[in-house]
């Protein structure tokens, strides 16, 4: 290589682990550049949504540590930072309105392109009827009915796909990037989060269920609405759904990095893919990603590929994403930070699983999950009566992932107890940073992609 090789993360909304697999056959393309560096099998998003899982990947930190997720404090210690202050360029590409610039995410890049000058022309429509329709009423559910089928059919969308994320990135690199130096880029897809609409051929593809447009319509619909109103057969085609959007993005990550390929770049690349978070379909009662301590939603891929990664690695040592910027860190030589509250992965990328005691927290001050190789405790806190001494605890035994009675592990359930009651007194001893107004537009996007 000529000079200090490139480094590529790319992250996908609500991605589960058992999707990415090659079992799974949903992501042949991602797969055919994964066999040639390590897979850890057992990586944990740290958290059940993104605004909780963002922290951890871009800084090494706990959402609810530093004032909390709200609005990025710079005293987080921002990977893109350390590779600015290296010499490389930075960009950043994203189409997630939690990830804004005004919440100080762009730190540490010289371009942060989040799309928001291209959201999805039916907002303005979406907001008058949020602000003046009861969320609970007929009206209001039958106009959001009408909403999702008008999108679907005009072609409309709640995020850039894809293609023109690709597109914006490759540009950066071909026209826009400083030639003369390495490069950083982060790139995030938000095609496998809801609404499920994969184009048919990708759906066709994945599945023998017939599920028109209508249909389509109708079962996101009922997602977005109350989850608890989806039949099996609602789920099993959501599921399906879920499953072309996964082929569908495949294909795009595959053209992306073949992209690179063909201008010369992929043996001085290192890649990263993983996701912020999974989804649920009806495991434990529930859909999509809400407050969760559960497998399904904490469950993530994490692949590294390229020059200086061993190939045909698999690593079952348990890892999550807040391993992430001290393991870049040691791979491109940026420093060490006694800031990040994660560990480096490099000595098992390098040398192999390391049968290493290693222990992470799960969730936010609302469910929190602390968990080892061995065993996950959850607290379903009781936020608004925090001393309530009869507060919802589980504790499942790992990688079994079964739920055993909590008095069954006293010890261990008191050791990580006290665990837990130490992150959250870490946590209160900040003020939570106050987030900055969110405009109307946004608002809307968020409800929208269900954040409302």
């Amino acid at each position: 290589m000529t000079m200090r090789p490139n480094f590529v993360l790319l992250t996908v909304d609500s991605l589960r682990a058992d999707h990415s697999t090659k079992a799974s056959e949903l992501m042949p393309r991602i797969n055919e550049y994964t066999d040639d560096g390590v897979r850890f099998t057992r990586a944990y998003a740290n958290g059940y949504a993104t605004p909780i899982s963002f922290p951890t990947i871009l800084t090494g930190t706990y959402a609810d540590h530093y004032g909390g997720s709200g609005y990025m404090s710079d005293e987080r210690p921002f990977l893109a930072s350390k590779f600015q202050d290296s010499g490389y360029a930075t960009a950043g590409f994203h189409t997630n309105p939690h990830l804004r610039d005004d919440k100080n995410y762009d730190i540490g890049f010289n371009t942060y392109n989040d799309f928001d000058d291209e959201a999805g022309g039916l907002s303005r429509l979406r907001y008058l009827v949020t602000q003046n329709l009861d969320s609970d009423s007929v009206l209001y559910k039958l106009l959001k009915r009408v909403y999702h089928f008008v999108r679907t059919t005009s072609g409309s969308s709640d995020y850039t796909e894809a293609p023109a994320l690709n597109e914006k990135a490759l540009r950066w690199i071909d026209q826009e990037r400083d030639k003369d130096s390495p490069f950083f880029l982060w790139t995030h897809y938000m095609d496998v989060h809801y609404p499920f609409y994969p184009p048919d051929e990708f759906l066709d593809d994945v599945t023998d269920r017939s599920i028109s447009k209508n249909r389509a319509i109708s079962v996101n619909g009922k997602m977005h609405e109350d989850g608890t109103e989806l039949s099996d057969e609602d789920i099993a085609d959501l599921q399906a759904l879920y499953r072309g959007d996964v082929r569908y993005l495949d294909h795009h990550l595959g053209e992306f990095i073949d992209a690179l390929k063909q201008r010369g770049l992929l043996e001085d690349t290192v890649f990263i893919v993983t996701s912020d978070h999974g989804e649920l379909f009806g495991e434990h009662g529930k859909v999509g990603h809400p407050p969760s301590g559960y497998e399904e939603s904490f469950h993530v891929p994490l692949f590294c590929f390229g020059p200086g990664i061993p190939e045909g690695r698999r690593i079952e040592d348990i890892a999550s994403l807040l391993d992430i910027p001290p393991t870049v860190a040691g791979l491109f030589d940026l420093g060490e930070d006694s800031r990040w509250e994660g560990k480096s992965l490099v000595p098992s990328i390098k040398d192999g699983p390391r049968d290493q005691e290693h222990s992470m927290f799960l969730g936010d001050t609302s469910v929190l999950a602390y968990q080892n190789e061995r065993w996950r405790l959850v607290w379903w806190r009781d936020i608004d009566n925090p001393e309530n001494p009869d507060q919802e605890w589980d504790l499942w035994q790992l990688p079994e992932c079964k739920r055993v009675p909590v008095d069954s592990q006293k010890d261990i359930v008191n050791d990580f107890r006290e665990e837990m009651h130490s992150f959250l007194d870490r946590a209160a001893k900040r003020d939570k940073l106050a987030e900055p107004a969110v405009g109307e537009e946004t608002e809307d996007r968020l409800e929208a992609l269900g954040y409302k």
